[in-house]
């Protein structure tokens, strides 16, 4: 299908105010930024829709330790030990599942930068692009 067509334009735009309507609460503060599409070149829709639902659901893994009541945590005295015991493994296994989601985040936010800059440039080599074509058009029509 065009990209130009005014159904795909209908399309496009229903699209984007469904994915407005719905915003989800997994965003990094500050928000991820990523270039905007274009308006005076053209563009890969597809890449511009990967761009936007990735900066809306780069999570932010730091979670905190929650912990349920157990049978065994109602008795009188073994209850106070167990729960101690309980909350110290977990404790343990969070702090270690913490430091590499904490890894894994810095990572997923570097990529994002990469691929935020690299879609910078390609918009402005496209326009330089454009630009050359239009000077060349004039040289290519008298030649002929």
């Amino acid at each position: 299908m065009n990209e130009t067509s005014p159904v795909w334009n209908e399309i496009q735009a229903r699209i984007e105010a469904a994915a407005s309507r719905e915003q989800l609460d997994t965003t990094v503060s500050p928000p991820v930024v990523f270039p905007g599409k274009p308006a005076d070149i053209a563009y890969d829709v597809a890449l511009y829709n990967h761009l936007q639902q990735a900066a809306e659901t780069i999570p932010n893994f730091d979670r905190d330790l929650q912990m349920n009541d157990t049978a065994w945590s109602q008795l009188p005295l073994i209850g106070t030990l167990v729960q101690k015991v309980r909350r110290g493994l977990h404790s343990i296994a969070l702090f270690y599942t913490n430091r590499a989601l904490q890894h894994q985040q810095q990572v997923n936010k570097q990529l994002w930068e990469a691929v935020g800059r690299l879609t910078a440039v390609t918009q402005q080599q496209q326009r330089t692009i454009e630009t050359l074509q239009a000077q060349h058009a004039p040289d290519t029509q008298a030649d002929s």
